[in-house]
């Protein structure tokens, strides 16, 4: 068990040099002509409460995102206060941070809810209808953004980007139809997780893995009850849909007051949201964790087409701390704070 929690660690530790070589390699190189006085000499002119503001629309977006779960575990009659709901959305966010494709945020919150007298059933249904309805408003968003604000992308130096972009849409469209294929449909559910277990059969003794599935079936039982009952409270929907909605558009907004803080005005606020929203799709695609590189890219492309360099650098790294970085410093904070109520490795695997 101590050599699985040292191999975390190293993992984890790996993940974020990867994410920090990537992020500064990228920046040195795209930015290796630019005017270093210059960019001094803005970077002593920023107007920190402008920074501040987006720092604050941050904790706004993850406090929106823990009144979300709050909402729909309120409906199992959970007994999870909203701190330990916005304890769960930042170790979530760590995770996330740290794993391709944000892929390790849900199972670390699938233990801590566990913890907390959930059912691993409950539970997968509680966190699936989140990410569905997540998914949604962001396709939605995104959808919006592509009808009115795909002109944008009309004097993008990288005509490529514009079709990664829709690629990204359609991508996020598809992973919705799928959760909500699995969410309904019992016969799929069971299928993709058989087709899962089945290779364990080859490595345990028959009479354990007919125990595990006996196990996995009655989860599975409760996950889609749950899923069905909560997928008919269109109050509960339409809340948590309006909740998730106002959590992108801060989230989507956060560049603009960069900008500001940079001394730019005369700034599109609904160009800076496009661009935002069309880089979260094409970072989408990158399998790194943070989509690291893919977003940089993405964003000194589209953001250089209203910005100088020296101007455009500073932004750059100003949204990478406040939409990124800051998940990473604040979910660590959170996740070594929950360490000392739950055992290290436990909460690690």
């Amino acid at each position: 068990m101590k050599s699985i929690g040292i191999e975390l660690k190293k993992n984890k530790l790996i993940s974020l040099l990867l994410v920090l070589g990537v992020s500064v390699g990228y920046i040195i190189f795209h930015f290796r002509d630019i005017d270093v006085h210059a960019a001094v000499k803005n970077l002593r002119q920023v107007e920190v409460r402008w920074l501040l503001i987006g720092m604050l629309i941050m904790c706004a977006y993850w406090f929106l995102e823990a009144m979300v779960l709050r909402r729909i575990t309120r409906k199992v009659d959970s007994p999870q206060t909203v701190w330990e709901s916005v304890k769960i959305t930042m170790i979530g966010q760590f995770f996330n941070t740290i794993t391709p494709f944000a892929s390790g945020g849900q199972p670390a919150q699938l233990f801590l809810m566990k913890k907390n007298g959930i059912s691993v059933g409950v539970g997968s249904s509680i966190l699936l209808i989140k990410f569905i309805i997540f998914q949604s408003m962001l396709v939605l968003s995104s959808f919006i953004v592509l009808v009115f604000g795909f002109g944008y992308l009309q004097n993008n130096p990288i005509p490529k980007l514009s079709l990664l972009i829709v690629i990204g849409f359609v991508l996020n469209t598809v992973v919705i139809i799928t959760l909500v294929t699995i969410a309904k449909s019992k016969r799929v559910a069971f299928f993709i997780a058989h087709s899962a277990l089945k290779p364990v059969s080859f490595f345990v003794k028959k009479e354990r893995y007919e125990l595990w599935k006996l196990k996995l079936d009655r989860k599975l039982l409760s996950f889609h009850e749950e899923s069905n009952r909560m997928s008919f409270d269109l109050k509960l929907l339409f809340q948590c849909s309006l909740l998730t909605l106002a959590q992108l558009s801060l989230f989507l907004s956060i560049p603009f007051f960069i900008i500001q803080g940079l001394g730019i005005e005369n700034v599109n606020l609904f160009q800076v949201i496009a661009f935002h929203a069309f880089i979260m799709m094409f970072s989408s695609l990158v399998p790194i964790p943070g989509g690291s590189g893919g977003a940089e890219y993405s964003f000194s492309l589209l953001f250089g087409l209203i910005l100088q360099p020296t101007i455009l650098i500073l932004c750059l790294i100003f949204w990478r701390i406040i939409t990124y970085y800051s998940c990473l410093i604040f979910g660590a904070f959170f996740f070594f704070a929950k360490r000392g109520e739950v055992n290290a490795n436990t909460l690690e695997q």
